[in-house]
């Protein structure tokens, strides 16, 4: 499990980099600390520096070597080699989790590999990286989206405790700088949602029914609360300077609500017509003390194979329905149904793997102020800078729009694979994601806005 800086690895990692260096960049230009999913509750993963506009790519390995005549479905890929998610970066360096279950620490100037840790399973959060004790700690949460065959049989049946995840079930922490393992903490079901750090704590939901809070020292259980709910992709979400902490569940598909000091149940709202698994599908963005996200819904009227989406906007210290905004209907997407949600400047920014759309929404009143037809689906949330919203989508294009009409100002086509919940983060003037493929990208700022 421990990192290692040998010449070997280079070579297997298939880097290119070392091209289009504007500038030279310094830690200082980089955040000191990553610790929640998107950066911040709002998942608007924009770092306002004097970071340089740089371009590399990292390819994990074997990704560029697949044979397409034995693989041929995407999501096979991604589950092989895929980056899932978005990264962390932090001092100069970009933590990059893969599905292939190792951690890859990369110089965020050229995309050369520091160290890699295998964590024995897929790796689907975000790193959170912190100052604990005077030590920079990554962790990560390992696990499956697989049912084991005792609890598969088990699922849709009413009130039956279902858990999801087989194999190593686990949250991990590396030293940042060596990659070394400090502690593990195993659980029952899969921890593939992000957790959230809060006054040295670590906080999250998974796969086996709980939330969880630990020692981000030592990895020592402070509390747990049953939900019953299994955890998919909810990430949590830091509310009210983080003395609550917000996630959502399946099955039953509800969204919840705990105190961070005692892990006691604040609230649970189940959404009416809420449909399959999107409670624990869609992570929750928050400002002040409002909390947006999507969810999936069927009612009566609609047929087998079709849904909606809705964004709902909640109280955060109650759960109260604040408003309701139906998005539209289309064809009910695989896996993961929801897309997250961005928050700026009073406005929420998101898309739909339903309806192929994007939209603006004012966060106070739901009423739309626009929506755009994209040519995919998208899942990730996008970002703003200055006047732009930034959006990745499933087919591998990145858009960018106007923020204020929704007018597409200019289309990124990338060529390294599609993107699901990866979501972008700009760090200055580049912009680092990773893609379905196996491709770990820093694409300069001005590539995707003309």
């Amino acid at each position: 499990m421990q990192g290692k800086k040998t010449l070997g690895l280079l070579t297997i990692m298939a880097i290119t980099g070392l091209f289009g260096i504007t500038a030279e960049a310094s830690s200082e230009q980089t955040p000191q600390q990553w610790i929640t999913y998107a950066m911040e509750p709002g998942h608007n993963a924009y770092y306002n520096s004097a970071f340089p506009s740089v371009s590399w790519t990292f390819i994990a390995p074997g990704a560029n070597k697949i044979n397409r005549h034995v693989v041929a479905k995407t999501t096979t890929i991604r589950d092989l080699v895929g980056f899932p998610i978005g990264v962390a970066v932090v001092h100069g360096v970009v933590y990059a989790p893969n599905d292939n279950g190792f951690l890859y620490a990369l110089d965020a100037e050229n995309g050369h590999l520091l160290w890699s840790a295998n964590a024995y399973n897929q790796i689907m959060t975000t790193p959170i990286v912190a100052n604990v004790d005077g030590q920079q700690l990554v962790f990560v949460g390992v696990g499956n989206s697989v049912f084991a065959y005792s609890h598969a049989k088990l699922f849709g049946m009413h009130g039956v405790h279902v858990i999801r995840g087989t194999d190593v079930s686990a949250i991990e922490a590396f030293n940042g700088k060596t990659g070394k393992l400090q502690w593990v903490f195993h659980t029952a079901g899969e921890d593939m949602p992000t957790p959230t750090y809060i006054n040295g704590k670590l906080i999250f939901g998974n796969g086996d029914g709980h939330i969880y809070a630990l020692d981000a020292q030592n990895g020592t259980p402070l509390w747990k609360t049953y939900i019953h709910s299994f955890v998919s992709m909810s990430s949590a979400t830091p509310v009210d300077g983080g003395n609550i902490v917000v996630m959502g569940g399946t099955h039953p598909s509800r969204i919840y609500a705990v105190n961070s000091s005692t892990g006691k149940l604040l609230w649970a709202v189940h959404p009416k017509n809420i449909f399959s698994s999107s409670g624990g599908d869609g992570t929750w963005a928050a400002h002040g003390g409002v909390l947006v996200g999507q969810i999936e819904t069927r009612d009566s009227n609609q047929k087998t194979g079709t849904s909606s989406s809705e964004e709902l906007a909640l109280n955060a210290k109650n759960g109260q329905i604040l408003w309701a905004r139906s998005l539209g209907r289309g064809r009910t997407p695989p896996r993961n149904k929801d897309a997250v949600p961005d928050i700026a400047d009073g406005m929420i920014y998101t898309g739909s793997p339903v309806t192929h759309k994007e939209y603006a929404i004012n966060l106070k009143t739901g009423n739309m102020m626009w929506q755009k037809k994209l040519s995919a689906g998208m899942k990730a949330a996008p970002l703003t800078v200055g006047s732009h919203l930034i959006q990745p989508i499933g087919n591998g294009d990145i858009y960018t729009l106007n923020r204020q009409t929704g007018s597409i100002t200019h289309v990124y086509h990338n060529v390294h694979g599609g993107f699901g919940p990866q979501n972008g983060v700009l760090i200055g003037k580049t912009y680092f994601i990773g893609s379905n493929a196996g491709y770990m990208e820093a694409i300069p700022l001005h590539m995707l806005l003309h």
